[in-house]
């Protein structure tokens, strides 16, 4: 049994209010809050959830709320699910006063034993309920209660929980979330969207022949597979895949042998050692051990901390055969960077895995000290997280720059080798990111692995290659990070629409996003992205919300920052290089269509989609006109052009000519004729609006003054900062009270 060493912080708090407690593993998130609420004198009278900010995740006793959150119940989540990876999680208590708590993850306490938790160390007093939030009670001292600490002991003792079972199982099956119908779709859709990301990625690599290390990690893969099926399906008394473990006889340089001279060559750059053209591939695996072997805290950027105490208990158990299979990727890292070797062979039906250790890194390993893989691990989180935060807002970004970034956002200043051996041997190795190449430009790049990178670096080059990126503020690249709808409102239209116009649960709707949220990034053309969307809506779908998604998803093309202009929107870019918005890739570069009744409006022009948008968003005279006079002359017969139309009509109180559209569309199919009937109901809310104002608007205008200007007069005198300070602490203001300010 272990314990987890939490600093529970209430934020925003002066001086410091904290608690720094240890709590035993495998507790429910409901037993972590019967903890804090025991430890700051609280009375579980008020709502209250723990939340992780960064990830926009979410755990309490409801049903799950707020529209970007990823729910998870309280009383069936253990904190083994984010404790240790996650650096801080909050807990709120009385969403009305607000009072917010900072779980900070210290460390593990391997020998804590106690089903209870213990406090280790105090700072500051409680503050009382219902007293209106931290920022009244810290203003002016507020209402608090005096800290009993043997009080709260005793009370800890007295809430034991048992250690609960499988902290990572799932509670609940994909069925609670989706019905037949939507996992269908949403099968045939993220089909679609994997097959495109392999052709992408097929397309931009070369064609190699598997090296022997592949293949050795692909037979190992495939034994484990083989055994846990074998498992499932019986039990035999001998069973036919065994694992035995057997003295290593080469050291890491001989392991890595194994590598092609690509793969050899690209360890070289993400370890940054500095080759001669002229090396041959066992000078160069010689030179990657070596490297290893005097920095074997570069395992560590490979080897995540519970991966890597997994393969120390591996290399130090006997030899002989294994009862149970390792878990996770531990092993799988370990052969490819030289640290064990694996050999399947096959006999009289059975399958032998045999399994070694180099000779030379294992015992360097268990020698760096626990403060350096402390520091190291520290520091590559810090690094992840920030790498994490600028590779999801610039989406593609080279490697001067994006180092330049580290260093004016979070004030880092790293040294190239070292900022390299970040992204590729940490970052690359742990597929964080991808890296590519470009030989016209000499430089190297780094893209989240979801996007297209060729796709996006041909639009760059089109589009902005002379531009320098657009720097963000920490705040605003924490913002843009956290979420989609950081980044865009119409993400929250798009959202909303999902659920309540086409009946989408909270879950299918956030996948849809997540799905095509992808193809936005890279720059797609709008069709390419609504036809996206297409296969995951029912067969049939009502005119209006057919059209309220266009000029959504129109919106969100526009204004959403793209990685192909280095950080900027269409409209932005636009605006700089004095072009339309629509002729940055907006729509397809094909015929136009016969605008027949099922025309969809993305298949016009797109000088016609952009006249469109601008009179339904703008009502503009102008536009309206323009577009109805392309009616006329091209004998428009598509509804959601109609539809469109009358409802830029409607908004600039064109009454007559609206009520004329909406009669084409009586006259036109089903759909059309439905279409009509909200347009009906949308014109007669607005002459209801509009006509008729209220008596008293007249008398109020006539009776309404601004108010009188009037100069500020203080009513205490000023305290300076060295001035005593009014609390009567004997102080200086400046170092008590007026701390901070």
């Amino acid at each position: 049994m272990a314990g987890y060493i939490l600093k529970i912080v209430m934020e925003d708090t002066h001086p410091p209010v904290w608690r720094r407690v240890v709590i035993p593993e495998r507790i429910s998130f409901y037993e972590l809050h019967l903890v804090i609420q025991c430890l700051f004198g609280w009375e579980d009278c008020h709502l209250h959830g723990f939340s992780i900010p960064q990830e926009d995740i979410f755990i309490d006793d409801e049903k799950g709320s707020g529209f970007w959150n990823v729910h998870y119940p309280e009383e069936t989540t253990l904190v083994e699910r984010f404790f240790p990876d996650y650096k801080w999680i909050r807990y709120t208590y009385d969403f009305g006063d607000d009072w917010r708590h900072k779980i900070i993850f210290e460390k593990i306490d391997e020998s804590y034993e106690k089903r209870y938790a213990a406090l280790l160390k105090v700072k500051g007093d409680n503050f009382e309920e219902d007293t209106g939030g931290i920022w009244t009670n810290d203003w002016d001292g507020g209402a608090r209660r005096p800290l009993d600490v043997q009080a709260v002991t005793e009370s800890l003792r007295k809430l034991v929980f048992p250690a609960h079972e499988d902290p990572g199982a799932e509670t609940e099956s994909e069925s609670v979330y989706f019905s037949d119908d939507e996992k269908k779709r949403m099968d045939d859709f993220f089909g679609d969207f994997l097959d495109r990301m392999d052709s992408a990625f097929h397309a931009s690599s070369h064609n190699h022949k598997p090296s022997p290390m592949a293949l050795k990690i692909e037979s190992w893969k495939q034994f484990c597979e083989e055994s846990l099926q074998q498992a499932e399906e019986e039990t035999p008394e001998e069973p036919d895949y065994v694992l035995e473990i057997v003295p290593g006889t080469k050291s890491c340089g001989e392991l890595l042998r194994a590598l092609n001279l690509q793969e050899t060559r690209d360890y070289c750059k993400y370890l940054q050692i500095p080759c001669l053209g002229s090396w041959t591939k066992t000078q160069m695996t010689s030179a990657i051990a070596q490297e290893l072997c005097a920095h074997p805290e570069y395992v560590l950027y490979v080897l995540y901390e519970d991966e890597l105490r997994e393969y120390l208990n591996l290399a130090g158990l006997p030899n002989g055969r294994l009862e149970k299979l390792p878990e996770g990727d531990a092993l799988i890292k370990a052969l490819g960077i030289g640290l064990a070797d694996i050999h399947i062979e096959k006999r009289k039906g059975k399958t032998r895995a045999v399994l070694s250790f180099a000779t030379d890194i294992s015992f360097l390993l268990r020698s760096l000290s626990a403060d350096l893989r402390k520091q190291t691990y520290r520091n590559l989180t810090r690094f992840s997280e920030k790498l994490k935060t600028l590779i999801l807002v610039y989406g593609l970004i080279d490697f001067d720059s994006l180092r330049g970034m580290f260093q004016n956002v979070y004030h880092t200043v790293t040294a190239p080798e070292d900022f390299c051996r970040y992204i590729y041997w940490h970052g690359r190795f742990n597929d964080l990111l991808q890296t590519l190449y470009r030989l016209d430009s000499g430089k190297s790049y780094a893209a989240a692995l979801q996007l297209d990178a060729d796709y996006i670096m041909k639009k760059m080059l089109r589009y902005s290659k002379d531009l320098e990126y657009v720097p963000f503020s920490k705040k605003k690249l924490r913002e843009m990070a956290d979420s989609i709808s950081g980044r865009s409102d119409w993400a929250e239209v798009l959202y909303n629409i999902l659920r309540h116009r086409f009946e989408f649960t909270e879950i299918t709707a956030g996948v849809i996003l997540e799905l095509i949220f992808p193809e936005i990034m890279e720059g797609r053309p709008l069709p390419f992205v609504f036809e996206s969307v297409l296969q995951m809506l029912p067969e049939e779908q009502e005119l209006s919300d057919f059209c309220e998604l266009w000029c959504v998803l129109s919106g969100m093309l526009l204004e959403l920052e793209l990685p192909m202009l280095k950080g900027r929107s269409r409209r932005q870019y636009a605006e700089e290089k004095g072009i339309s918005a629509w002729d940055i890739d907006m729509a397809m570069e094909e015929k136009r269509p016969v605008y027949v009744k099922e025309c969809h409006m993305y298949e016009f022009d797109r000088s016609i989609q952009e006249t469109m948008f601008q009179a339904v968003g703008l009502a503009s005279e102008p536009d309206i006109k323009q577009l109805e006079e392309y009616l006329q002359k091209e004998k428009i017969q598509s509804e959601e052009f109609l539809y469109l139309l009358a409802e830029a009509n409607i908004i600039g109180c064109r009454f007559e000519e609206a009520d004329s559209l909406i009669r084409r569309l009586r006259k036109s199919s089903p759909r059309g004729k439905k279409g009509a009937e909200t347009l009906q109901e949308m014109l007669e809310t607005g002459i209801d609006v509009m006509d008729e104002p209220e008596e008293d608007d007249d008398l109020f205008w006539d009776d309404w003054q601004p108010p009188v200007s009037q100069t500020y007069v203080r009513e205490t005198p000023k305290i300076g900062r060295n001035d005593p300070c009014p609390c009567g602490s004997g102080k200086k203001y400046k170092k008590c009270c007026g701390r901070g300010f």
